[in-house]
This record gives structure tokens, C-alpha cells and sequence, in this order.
């Protein structure tokens, strides 16, 4: 963990009241480990989510989760086993890149049932009465967390709150905060499945590719697409392709051969007509994924 990343993240005073609670605090001992944790620890890797800022994503969800609880903090944490990384909060500063030692958290408490845990008063729970949680900066008194379930059966991480008062939430704040649990787990399982289908997606077309073109690279298939959406790509990229049989110079001009024209058919882009020349990088990234929806 790197101590300027701490200190740019929680100030420097806080820094040093964390110092303080870590070294004159009860420590936590850790719950036994959930029974599926090598397939939880992988849906996390599968996730993609640690290593991105992706704060402003699911800052929506903690802000509403205070406003529903009265919380003085609420977060969104993915835990992948060593470490907690708070992907998105609302009361307190939020680096989605600064990991936190699992073992020191509360949620680790929460990855072993789909149901929430929750603890009215910390400092009644022997547990957690004088540990780092129940100190500055952290002052946490009462703490739910509700797990990020998924159809496996695995629990991602949590959408949790600290209160600064011991708090029982009323049977409507947890089940409303359940839901919104599940909006967060169902926001994340989306991003799973987009980012598979959209890999899914290009494997085929490749496939498809190579059966025309069986030295064919990658880079040479986006080339392909982009020459199907402008009639152009970069002067290398069209020497490759006229290379691999695929296009053909007629006059000044580069055309489909034979070849080409079966493939674009193949790929599901006989109607994607020519757009014109575009220099934007941003425009030929938004073309070809309107290239690849074409494949669904």
C-alpha cells in the first residue's frame, strides 16, 4: 500500500489518526472463509473492477443508500480475497485504486451468507468493540453490509454503511437497501456479460475472417471494418489487406475484390454503407462498435 497514495486520499491527519488506531487497537479475527472461495475469487478477477475508476459509476447508488438508511458513510466494496477496494462511496473520500487489508474490514464478515450482516452496536459485539472500526478516523458505532450476491452463489463485495451512533435499521431500510444491493450486483454482472459478449462477438468475426483469410491477424480484421465503415484505413493497413487478397486498387481508387465483398457478407455488413473518410479516433471507436452490434 503506498503511504502518499493513504495520505493524498484520507489527508494527513487522518493518516495519522489511522496509525494511531492500528497500533492501540483490538485486531479483527478474520471469519472462516466462505466455501466457494476460489470461484469467488475468481468472479472478482472476472469482474474487471479493481484497478479502474469507476467512482462516479456507482457514487448513485451510495448517495441514495444514505439518504434510505441516514448513514453517515456508504460504500460499494469488492474484496478479492487480500484486499477491499472501495469502488464508490458517498461521506467519505473514495480512491477506487487504494487497497485496504481484508482483515482489517468489516466486510469480510459479509462474504459468508447472501443475507446482510448487520450489527446495531459495534462496541457491544466482542468482536468488534475496540477495534481500528470503532476508532478515529473511522468512528464507526454501527455498521450493515449487504452482500453483492450473484446467480453463482458468490458474494463479489458489498454495498455497506457506517453509522456514527449505535442504529437499527428498520425492516424497511434493510429491505430497500437489499434492493438496492442488487441493483448494484445486477450493474456489475451487466458489465460482465457486455464485456464477455463483446469478446464473444469479435472471436467470431475473426473466425469468420480467417476462413478468407487464414494468416489473417486482428489487426488486420479492424482494419477490414474500418475500410467497410470509410473506404479508407492507414496506408500500411491497405497494402496488408490488398495483400491478403481482400481489396484491390482500380485506378485511384481501393474497392472490395471478390474476396472482400464474401467476407463483409460473412460479417453481417452488407448494409453498413460507406460513411466517408474521418479522421476522429473517437468516431472510428463508436463505427466500430456499431460494426461489432451488427453481429448480435
Amino acid at each position: 500500500m503506498s503511504l502518499k497514495r493513504v495520505i493524498k486520499a484520507h489527508g494527513f491527519k487522518d493518516f495519522m489518526r489511522m496509525g494511531f488506531a492500528v497500533a492501540t487497537s483490538k485486531k479483527i479475527i478474520p471469519p472462516p472463509k466462505p466455501k466457494n472461495e476460489h470461484l469467488r475469487r475468481t468472479k472478482v478477477a472476472e469482474a474487471a473492477l479493481i484497478g479502474q475508476d469507476l467512482a462516479q459509476e456507482f457514487e448513485i447508488f451510495c448517495e441514495l443508500g444514505k439518504m434510505v438508511s441516514g448513514a453517515s458513510q456508504c460504500m460499494v466494496n469488492i474484496l478479492d480475497g487480500e484486499n477491499q477496494f472501495t469502488i464508490g462511496g458517498s461521506g467519505l473520500p473514495v480512491d477506487p485504486l487504494l487497497p485496504i487489508p481484508q482483515k482489517m474490514t468489516m466486510c469480510q464478515f459479509a462474504l459468508t451468507s447472501p443475507a446482510p450482516f448487520i450489527v446495531d452496536d459495534l462496541s457491544a459485539d466482542e468482536r468488534f468493540a475496540d477495534s481500528i472500526i470503532t476508532k478515529p478516523p473511522i468512528d464507526g458505532a454501527a455498521y450493515a453490509g449487504f452482500p453483492l450476491n450473484t446467480p453463482d452463489g458468490v458474494v463479489l463485495g458489498t454495498f455497506c454503511i457506517f453509522h456514527t451512533k449505535a442504529t437499527k435499521l428498520t425492516d424497511e431500510q434493510i429491505r430497500t437497501m437489499s434492493q438496492i444491493a442488487k441493483a448494484v450486483s445486477d450493474h456489475i454482472l451487466y458489465r460482465i456479460q457486455g464485456a464477455n459478449f463483446t469478446a464473444s462477438r469479435v472471436s467470431a468475426m475473426l473466425n469468420q475472417f480467417k476462413l478468407i483469410v487464414p494468416e489473417g491477424t486482428l489487426e488486420e480484421l479492424i482494419s477490414f471494418l474500418d475500410f467497410c465503415a470509410y473506404g479508407t484505413t492507414s496506408p500500411d493497413n491497405l497494402i496488408a489487406l490488398q495483400h491478403d487478397g481482400i481489396i484491390s486498387k482500380v485506378g485511384d481508387c481501393w474497392m472490395l475484390s471478390t474476396n472482400g465483398s464474401d467476407l463483409k457478407a460473412r460479417l453481417g455488413l452488407t448494409n453498413a454503407g460507406y460513411r466517408g473518410h474521418q479522421s476522429s479516433s473517437s468516431a472510428l471507436t463508436s463505427q466500430f462498435d456499431d460494426l461489432l452490434n451488427k453481429m448480435e
